[in-house]
């Protein structure tokens, strides 16, 4: 229970923090600080929150920001990579970005370890 809090309020930390700065890279000061001083048992399960949290913040905020469009972007956007839809192009952008958000746990977390 007290794993799923800790992941449903770095997600609200994070959407805020890139819904108010606009530059991609902002969760990855967050996510090595939250690892820093949240005590995670491993570096595994650091990764796996910090995945996590990116992961679904991106893309709830690649839906928010797709629908306000009707998916125009994201749709030529899908065509110019040959996609067949846009959803292959949210779900590698957001795992791309849930992997950085991974490694900067990881690095909070062997920050603290040392």
């Amino acid at each position: 229970m007290k794993n799923i809090l800790l992941i449903i309020l770095a997600i609200a930390i994070c959407f805020v923090l890139q819904w108010f700065v606009p530059v991609w890279w902002v969760f990855a000061p967050f996510t090595l600080l939250f690892a820093y001083f949240i005590k995670y048992p491993s570096a595994g399960l650091s990764f796996l929150f910090g995945l996590i949290t990116v992961f679904v913040t991106w893309m709830l905020l690649y839906l928010i920001k797709d629908s306000a469009n009707e998916g125009l972007l994201s749709q030529k956007m899908a065509t110019l990579f040959t996609f067949k839809s846009s959803n292959w192009l949210f779900i590698i952008v957001s795992l791309v970005m849930g992997l950085i958000g991974g490694f900067t746990s990881v690095a909070g977390y062997l920050l603290r370890k040392k």
